[in-house]
This record gives C-alpha cells, sequence and structure tokens, in this order.
C-alpha cells in the first residue's frame, strides 16, 4: 500500500528509510537533479532493529569520546573540493550564475520557436541546439547542487538553489518538455529518412532511441508541462531531497557529544569492541525515534507519488519505471529478485554463520547479536584505522595493478581538488559521484577512516574515471545507466 499510517517500531523505519535512499539513490541524468551516480547511505544498508541489551561500558565510552574528538580535528584539515576553480563562479552568488541562467531562458524559448512541429525535418539541429542548451544549464545547476550538498545548514544557499530551481523548472515546463515528446513520437519513415539524408544523425542515434523507448508511458504535451513547472514544488523528487537533507542534520547524543549519522554508523561498523557496537545501535535507535514523523510523511507522499504517476502512464508493475531507465527488460530484474529470494537465502545463512564464527575466532564474540551484522572482519591488521593519505596511496596502487592510466587519472582528482573528504555537519550523507559534464567529476565523500571508506573511495573514483573516459560520447550520450555504471 502506499500509505503507512503509523511506524512505531525499527523495522518500519528500516522499510521507510530503505525506500527512500533507494529512491535518491536512482538518480537519472537530468540538469534539475545534476548527473550523479550515488552509492546509498549507510543507513539504508544497515538494518535498525531494537535490542533489549543494556550496553554500559565506561571504558567504551572513552574510548568513543577521546575518538570523536580526535576525528573532529582531523577533518578539519581534510581535502574539501575547489568548485569555484573548476566551475569558473567566484562564488554561488556570482552576478555570472544569474546572467547565464537569463540567457538560457531566452535560448530555451527560441528553441521552441525554432523548432516545434519541425523534427520530422530537422532533427540534427534541434539536437544539436538542445545540446548545447543542456551543457549551460548543467554547468551552473551541477556547480549549485555540489556547493549545496555541504551546506545543508545555510538557509541562504539552500534558498539560493531553491530559486535556480524553479527558474530551471519554468523554463524546462514552457519551452522544452515538448521536445522529448515530439521525438518520441516521430515516424519510423520520418527518422529514416533523416538518418540517410545525414550521416551526423547517427552519431545521436543511442539518445534518439532512449528517448523513444518512452513514448507508450508519455502524457500529453499539457500534463507533461504541468508536472515539470511544479517539480520544484511539488513530487516526489522534492520530497526525496528534503527527506535526505533532514537526514543529513540528524544529531546522536553519542557520551555526552553530539555527533552525525555517518560518524555514528561508522563506530558502529568499524569498531571490533561489540560493546561499543551495541551501545552505538541504542544510540542510534533512540535517536531516529524522533524522525518518524519526518519518516512517514515522506514516504506516504514518495510511495503514493509514484503508484499514481506509475498507473496514469501504463507501467506494468512497480518496478517497469526504473527498469525502462536502465534499459532492462522487467524480466531480468524479476529474475533477479526471485533467485535472491531463493538461493540467496542459504548464501545469507551460510554468510553470517561463516562471520560468527570468524568474530569469535579474532573478537571473543561469543554472543551474535543485530549489532555485530555489519561489523568489521580482521584482515590482518589490528586497527581499522587509515589516515586519507594512507587511502589515497591504497587506491593508487590498487588501480596501477589494474591500469597505470587509472591510476594516474585517479592522482588527478586528487591532485585537483575534485573530492570533498571530511565527515562533517551540515554535509549530505553517503557518498556519491557527479560527472557534472564539461567540469567534472566530483566525488563527495563522509571519510572516517576505516576501511569501509578506502573502499568507497575506490569505488567512487571508479565512477569519475568512466565519466572521463565517456565524455567524448557528448553530454547526452555519456552517462551510463545505473546498472552499466555500477
Amino acid at each position: 500500500d502506499a500509505v503507512v499510517p503509523g511506524l512505531s517500531d525499527m523495522s518500519a523505519r528500516l522499510t521507510l528509510t530503505r525506500a527512500l535512499t533507494t529512491a535518491r539513490t536512482f538518480t537519472r541524468t537530468t540538469a534539475s537533479s545534476k548527473p550523479t551516480v550515488q552509492r546509498t547511505p549507510l543507513v539504508a544498508r544497515v538494518a535498525l532493529r531494537s535490542t533489549t541489551t543494556s550496553v554500559t561500558s565506561s571504558s567504551s565510552s572513552r574510548k568513543m569520546s577521546t575518538a570523536a574528538t580526535a576525528d573532529a580535528t582531523v577533518a578539519a584539515t581534510e581535502p574539501r573540493w575547489d568548485l569555484e576553480k573548476h566551475f569558473g563562479f567566484a562564488s554561488t552568488n556570482d552576478g555570472k550564475i544569474d546572467e547565464a541562467m537569463t540567457d538560457v531562458e531566452k535560448a530555451c524559448e527560441a528553441f521552441k520557436s525554432a523548432y516545434e512541429g519541425k523534427l520530422s525535418s530537422e532533427l540534427l539541429s534541434a539536437i544539436e541546439s538542445y545540446e548545447a542548451i543542456e551543457q549551460t544549464l548543467t554547468t551552473v545547476l551541477s556547480y549549485m547542487s555540489l556547493s549545496a550538498d555541504t551546506r545543508l545548514m545555510d538557509d541562504a544557499m539552500q534558498q539560493r538553489k531553491a530559486a535556480l530551481m524553479q527558474q530551471y523548472g519554468q523554463a524546462s515546463g514552457n519551452y522544452l518538455t515538448w521536445f522529448g515528446l515530439e521525438l518520441a513520437d516521430l515516424s519510423d519513415a520520418d527518422l529514416d529518412a533523416q538518418y540517410a539524408k545525414d550521416e551526423k544523425l547517427r552519431t545521436y542515434k543511442p539518445y534518439i532511441d532512449e528517448v523513444r523507448r518512452s513514448a507508450p508511458y508519455n502524457l500529453s504535451k499539457e500534463v507533461e508541462r504541468a508536472l515539470t513547472v511544479r517539480s520544484s514544488f511539488a513530487g516526489k523528487g522534492k520530497v526525496v531531497e528534503f527527506y535526505g537533507n533532514e537526514l543529513s542534520r540528524l544529531q546522536f547524543d553519542l557520551d555526552g557529544k553530539k555527533v552525525n549519522l555517518e560518524v555514528l554508523l561508522a563506530k558502529m561498523t568499524s569498531s571490533k569492541d561489540t560493546m561499543v557496537r551495541r551501545q552505538c545501535m541504542k544510540t542510534l535507535n533512540n535517536g531516529l525515534k524522533e524522525f518518524e514523523r519526518v519518516c512517514a510523511l515522506s514516504l506516504n507522499m514518495v510511495a503514493g507519488s509514484w503508484h499514481i504517476e506509475n498507473k496514469e502512464r501504463g507501467f506494468k508493475n512497480l518496478r517497469s519505471s526504473r527498469n525502462l531507465s536502465n534499459n532492462l527488460p522487467d524480466e531480468v530484474v524479476d529474475s533477479l529478485l526471485s533467485a535472491v529470494a531463493t538461493t540467496g537465502v542459504d548464501y545469507c545463512k551460510k554468510y553470517y554463520t561463516l562471520k560468527k564464527q570468524i568474530l569469535k575466532s579474532t573478537q571473543g564474540l561469543e554472543t551474535f547479536t543485530w549489532a555485530d551484522r555489519n561489523a568489521s572482519i580482521d584482515i590482518g591488521s589490528a586497527d581499522d584505522n587509515y589516515t586519507w593519505e594512507q587511502a589515497v596511496d591504497l587506491v593508487h596502487k590498487g588501480y596501477n595493478k589494474f591500469s597505470p592510466t587509472m591510476a594516474n587519472m585517479f592522482l588527478e582528482f586528487v591532485e585537483q581538488k575534485r573530492i570533498d573528504v571530511p565527515a562533517q555537519d551540515g554535509k549530505r550523507g553517503g557518498a556519491y559521484c557527479s560527472s557534472a559534464y564539461g567540469s567534472g567529476p566530483f566525488q563527495l565523500l563522509n571519510f572516517t577512516h576505516s576501511a569501509r571508506d578506502v573502499a568507497t573511495l575506490a569505488h567512487e573514483s571508479g565512477h569519475a574515471v568512466h565519466f572521463v573516459l565517456s565524455y567524448p560520447q557528448g553530454i547526452l550520450q555519456f552517462h551510463p545507466p545505473l546498472t552499466l555504471a555500477e
């Protein structure tokens, strides 16, 4: 059902957290959301379940307090990305941003005037004009979105971003939405005739095919325009953004100190002490109680909107829309889900049985609790703690064994300040790599010095390399579907 009337237990909180963070993770390539491949915040991968175990370990608490102080000091010196250098704006209030948006609005209006109703004979010229508009929008809106993601507590910054997104929504709805609809409805005969006439048009065939796959599910021009114009004020996208921002703002009282979600979850998963893990989970569960109403409202709105829109557009099932954007048949995903629900269950049992044995051997764990489910496994290192410099060195060496070219590209990302490293308050949770075509790529991390964070750096940098190598395909065709990217 689309409605979740009450969320009184932790399993319900997990369900909505998974649903909402998944919705945010599967961001497609649009100027409004910026092209990104996002990693699900750790909270979506850690099942939250109440525990009846009471943890009162004073030694563990002292260790956590000391570590938190040290982490805050280190985070203040870790690298931040230099967006102004790469995007060419002095700040988010630079007048050049407003000038660019004004110019692109005029270009959008001229685009509609020049090409609406004429794609049967002027498709190549229309695509090239549309491509130029997308480039300007991507530059401005990627810069604003990336800037806002590290300044969630800055109301002026969020208002500035919202105003520009509203301006984009109006221009897109009024002057751009028609283009995808007409391209999707273009007859095969008219399209083939233009392919035969101009070989250059064939270089855009993957983009054209992608747009045309949506034809059976498109609504009328009037309805699509109305949905786009309102997108900055309503719809599931804004709710998911609100939920993500609120999740990143959460603070938890850990041994008398306020820490954010990323720091708390990192401590819970990386600690080799089961008592510390249990205390972190207890703190997490208690802190999330205050978040229940936001979660319930967000899930209701997202699930309800998704259900209604899928029904109106005529999609076969709940996942069909997502599968279409990933160019996957429903049957492929259904097969995967079936395997997870059958064969996967046995693998899962074997995995946790083995993990329990390893934790008993390496950490002396006697009782395997829910808090131990995502505990780190010792792999020869007594301390799961890596400096940023060590993380960079490990990733560089790993890449170099596979491809020296890839390794060199990774070092360029680091040296050019394309990675925002520290886990700090007021910063979006999780990790992602933004393609930011024409200026990118850029990575947002929440680095807490664990082995998992080193792996995340390697993962997101892999996306960055992929983006750079695919840029020559052009802004309309470089971004892979999620399934290929991951």
